[in-house]
């Protein structure tokens, strides 16, 4: 059997040459293991491979080209008498570990958190990110915010802290837009994006860092102008609608009191008639004629000694002459906003109390409870017989409440219940 000493310069160098490129391989690996904190089996394993594939090559080496063999001749005598295809067996198992190695190593890194996959992850970020130390030297950056840096100063990213303060005092290239220097900076860049530049620092492992992040908020920023927008038309519609709501309201008071006043005009012409009449034949009852007109002539004078421009007064007086009494049970708010809600209201139940309940009297209390004023409206007329729906004069009602940040409740049963907290 052919022993290495006996082999030729062509075989003992492929030999050494295939040894040689497995302990490259395995310092590699092993190099890779120790940085990935891998687990110690690995790192051992591969640490155990490598120095015997290395202790392989270095008796190889020698052996063949008898360099300094002194102290280790007993070892190239065993290396020249070893059969070569014990050593080829050997290399082969050698291999087949590496392979192995390799494989397990490949598959406990794709389950596992490491600081390849990391950086990894951080280059595929859509934000730019850079740590730096407290100088501004950078420990960790990644591709976009290099690309932003020298996009936005001219210059690459060498210097986290002077990156910041470049953006902070405005000095960026034309075209180039701050549009907040808070301690959040707001940049805008020529080609339409916005991105929001966070700093804050982070400790890792110990040590003290600065973390700068710059994100892409390009829609979010538009959206936000939008909806700024939309809320001042929002708002100024709705003021549009308070004051329509005013004008509706003041209108149909208006209207009840003059149906009111040409009824009380009717009447007063028909006592009229009836006293003439009275006065030409003597036909009818003298004492009821007088009693109807001066029933009349109060009904004009307190009409015209109303307070109009009283919400409170002007819904006791149209509730008087509709024929409804209130009761009112606490003090009515003074406030403009809450007198302008609970006047809607008076006059929205002296309207459902007549044509709906049957009713002569409304009741309403007036309470405070965790600094909310809550009124409850409820009436003397018939229950409704059904679900009361919210349309109409009660959503208009419902309306004003929510836009003062209120909340209105009706109540079908047992009886009608309207309820506001503001």
């Amino acid at each position: 059997m052919t022993t290495f000493g006996e082999l030729g310069r062509g075989g003992a160098t492929f030999i050494m040459t295939f040894v040689l490129f497995l302990v490259v391989l395995l310092a590699v690996l092993f190099s890779m293991s120790v940085i990935e904190r891998a687990k110690k089996r690995y790192i051992i394993a591969s640490a155990f491979l490598l120095v015997g594939t290395f202790a392989e090559y270095f008796l190889l080496y020698r052996s063949y080209y008898r360099v300094d063999t002194r102290g280790i001749q007993i070892l190239i005598y065993l290396i020249d008498n070893t059969p070569v295809m014990l050593i080829i067996m050997l290399t082969v198992l050698v291999l087949s570990l590496t392979v192995m190695w390799i494989f397990n190593f490949i598959r406990w890194d794709r389950h596992n958190i490491t600081l390849i996959s990391v950086k990894e992850a951080i280059d595929d970020m859509e934000a730019g990110i850079v740590c730096s130390n407290e100088d501004g030297v950078p420990v960790l950056v990644n591709p976009n915010m290099e690309e932003l840096c020298e996009y936005v100063t001219g210059k690459p990213l060498l210097d986290a802290n002077s990156f910041w303060e470049s953006i902070r005092n405005n000095e960026v290239r034309t075209g180039c837009e701050v549009i907040d220097q808070g301690r959040t900076l707001l940049l805008k860049i020529p080609n339409g994006k916005i991105f929001k530049i966070d700093k804050k620092r982070i400790n890792v492992d110990g040590v003290n860092l600065k973390e700068f992040f710059a994100t892409d908020i390009t829609g979010m920023y538009k959206a936000s102008i939008e909806l700024r927008e939309g809320n001042e038309r929002l708002e100024r519609m709705n003021d549009r609608m308070r004051n329509l709501n005013d004008t509706i309201t003041r209108v149909t008071i208006e209207k009840e009191v003059l149906n009111m006043k040409i009824k009380v005009h009717d009447n007063l012409g028909q006592s009229l008639l009836e006293a003439k009449r009275y006065l030409k034949t003597g036909d009818g009852n003298l004492t009821e004629i007088i009693g109807n007109l001066k029933k009349n002539i109060n009904l004009i004078d307190s009409g015209s000694d109303s307070q109009k421009n009283d919400d409170y007064a002007l819904m006791f007086k149209t509730a008087k002459d509709v024929g409804v009494n209130i009761m009112v049970q606490g003090i009515l708010p003074q406030d403009q906003d809450r007198k302008r809600i609970i006047s809607t209201a008076m006059h929205e139940c002296i309207t459902n109390t007549i044509r709906h309940a049957g009713g002569d009297e409304l009741y309403i209390k007036i309470s405070e409870m965790k600094g909310s004023l809550i009124a409850e409206f409820t009436n003397n007329g018939k229950a409704p017989d059904k679900q009361i729906r919210l349309t109409g004069g009660l959503d208009m009602l419902r309306c004003m409440v929510e836009d003062y940040g209120g909340v209105l409740q009706v109540e079908s049963a047992p009886i009608f219940k309207l309820i506001i907290k503001i």
